[in-house]
């Protein structure tokens, strides 16, 4: 027996909505389309790319470690998350599906655990695979990331990352992280 899903959504791109439509035909359900949880886009890219730069800074950093877990004023992740907490509470201790994008899975990670920022925008993400969440108010534990097992092996793709996380990557590499004075959180 599988468990209840209570809330069904997906991205408001073709593609995601077509992969969401094969799942609700499984599942006999129906997804509801959220915006906000689509593919990064237009100027997020450069946004993204000069913001993930300056989360080096402390002042920055510190601002993305504050709203782990909560509303923030970020490219995608802004939106993202307003999409994710709008899904959570619609749902509360309830099991949700979302079928969305690489990048947004790797916003999503990259807003819940801002230490590891760089990992997740640099994880290839791959299609059709699974990343799980267990949230309880702005606390979320990581699951699993990539869960590609419900897949036959012969027809696993990964989509590589976007190019705003490509160029973020390559800048990143340049520039050394200032250290945190030992009682900073």
């Amino acid at each position: 027996m599988q468990p209840s899903l209570d809330g069904f959504y997906t991205s408001p791109l073709r593609r995601a909505k077509e992969t969401a439509a094969i799942i609700g035909s499984k599942l006999s359900k129906t997804p509801e389309v959220k915006n906000g949880i689509q593919e990064v886009e237009g100027l997020e890219v450069v946004a993204l790319t000069v913001l993930e730069t300056l989360s080096i800074f402390d002042f920055v950093e510190d601002y993305l470690d504050a709203h782990a877990g909560k509303p923030i004023h970020w490219p995608i992740q802004g939106r993202v998350s307003k999409a994710i907490i709008e899904m959570v509470e619609a749902h509360p201790n309830q099991r949700i599906v979302a079928v969305a994008h690489a990048g947004t899975i790797s916003s999503v990670l990259a807003w819940a655990f801002p230490e590891q920022r760089l990992q997740w925008w640099t994880t290839l993400v791959g299609n059709c695979s699974l990343t799980r969440l267990r949230v309880d108010g702005a606390q979320i534990e990581l699951l699993s990331v990539n869960e590609t097992q419900h897949l036959v092996a012969e027809i696993t793709t990964v989509q590589p990352p976007d190019r705003a996380v490509q160029v973020t990557k390559q800048v990143m590499k340049t520039v050394k992280p200032t250290a945190k004075a030992p009682n900073a959180k």
